[in-house]
């Protein structure tokens, strides 16, 4: 559930549940400094802006705990609004112990996402950095973590609000010819307006198309591996991992279910599942297993057929998600060559490591959509912000060719009303509630 922001005071713990050296409990509202007064004799009215103490945390009479605490006082906080902290030794009972006395003094407990949706409620953060947080706490590799900085100080949110105002200021200078319809815009303007939103087309589609490197940095690819029996696919899950952990024997069947592992390939997280051939078994056990592999290639994002170079078996035609490996390939069979083709597939030989760097390379390059980072080193990272853009490129697509056309005004303005609600709704500016309940809903309670 999330909470409208108010005048409640919220708090939860900020710090992962379990065993550790310090624990945090948040508390985030008018009465953050009041709490602290009753849970620790220190005047909160009094207490020095940011200054870290040392206190006893009670129960009545008795001592829970020795603890450090904080006040930031809003609007210089995080939430915008009064801010505390306390900083208890870690574990899960004294956490939820010290939680539970800081709702007893008056605070509630908080939803998912709540301390940051207040922050962006209170203008101290727009809705890319919002989400940019989120993806900081979930970055799975340097690379994926970087990007999610790189949001968070704004960088995509910053290119959006330039490209809004340049929306704003062309639609403004062409509803003011609204008025004069009988006189002709001048060709001059006319082909600066139209190059003018056909570059903030061009702007937006840029931006949309790095999803895909987004996307496989926030989320990972996942990989599968299907073929006949003894193809050589345990064998390919091993090298592709980086060391054993799939059984490699000549016994038709060794993998009866799957096995899944994970690496970091130039920081795109990648989930290699080995997975049991589908054939007639009289094993109920291992029927099991090949059923539970197949439901697991199913969620899978990418397939390597795994076909031997001399299996003479015809090829079915590949999806955009497949990828045809020949495996057991020397270095010398077809003059050792590295080649890669649809139809004729990835040479490669766990044995040697002949063409393993084309596959991975072959992987990444599918995960990502063939896209590099943009220009301006901004990437977009989730669907909601990739089809805002879209959006909004299409609708100046759209008013550049009206303009272009000399087309009514009118025509024009609705298009580039069009684009500027798109690109708002990207920071923040025009969402509404169940939006925004959707999206905090995801987020971790603390943060």
């Amino acid at each position: 559930m999330i909470f409208d922001a108010d005048s409640d005071t919220i708090a939860a713990i900020a710090t992962p549940l379990g065993t550790g050296g310090v624990g945090i409990v948040r508390i985030s509202g008018d009465q953050a400094g009041e709490i602290l007064t009753r849970l620790l004799g220190a005047a909160g009215s009094q207490l020095e802006d940011r200054k870290l103490e040392y206190g006893l945390l009670r129960d009545g009479d008795e001592v829970v705990d020795e603890v450090l605490f904080v006040l930031m006082r809003g609007p210089r906080s995080f939430t915008g609004e009064d801010v505390a902290e306390i900083h208890g030794h870690g574990g899960v009972a004294n956490m939820a112990r010290i939680l539970r006395l800081v709702v007893a003094a008056g605070a509630r407990h908080a939803g998912p996402g709540e301390f940051t949706r207040r922050a962006f409620a209170n203008r101290r953060i727009d809705l890319t950095r919002a989400e940019a947080i989120a993806d900081i706490v979930n970055a799975s590799s340097e690379k994926a973590l970087r990007v999610a900085q790189q949001q968070l100080r704004g960088d995509l949110g910053d290119q959006i609000d330039a490209m809004c105002v340049t929306a704003t200021e062309l639609c403004a200078e062409i509803e003011a010819w609204i008025d004069f319809p009988e006189e002709t815009l001048p060709e001059a303007i006319r082909d600066r307006q139209t190059a003018t939103s056909r570059t903030m087309s061009e702007r937006c589609v840029a931006l949309a198309d790095t999803f895909g490197v987004g996307n496989a940095l926030n989320n990972g690819v996942d990989v599968v591996l299907r073929g006949p029996v003894n193809v050589g696919k345990s064998s390919l899950f091993n090298t592709l991992v980086g060391e054993s952990r799939a059984l490699v024997n000549a016994e038709a069947g060794t993998t009866r279910d799957y096995v899944e592992a994970q690496v970091v390939w130039d920081g795109v997280l990648v989930t290699i599942v080995d997975t049991a051939r589908i054939r007639e078994t009289g094993s109920a056990v291992e029927g099991e297993g090949i059923e539970m592999g197949e439901k697991r290639a199913e969620r899978a994002d990418l397939e390597l057929l795994i076909r031997v170079a001399d299996d003479d078996s015809i090829v079915p035609a590949l999806t955009e998600k497949q990828i045809l490996v020949i495996s057991k390939s020397d270095l010398d069979a077809e003059d050792g060559v590295d080649r890669h083709d649809q139809e004729l597939g990835i040479r490669t030989s766990s044995k040697s490591g002949h063409g393993i760097d084309l596959l991975k390379a072959e992987i990444l390059k599918r995960a990502t959509g063939g896209k590099a980072e943009s220009a301006e080193g901004c990437i977009v990272t989730n669907e909601r912000q990739r089809s805002r853009l879209a959006a909004a490129g299409e609708a100046m697509l759209r008013a550049s060719e009206l303009i272009a056309e000399n087309a009514p005004s009118e025509l024009v303005v609705v298009d580039l009303n069009s684009a500027r609600q798109s690109l708002a709704e990207i920071t923040g500016q025009a969402v509404g509630d169940e939006m925004l309940d959707a999206l905090f809903s995801k987020f971790c309670i603390g943060k």
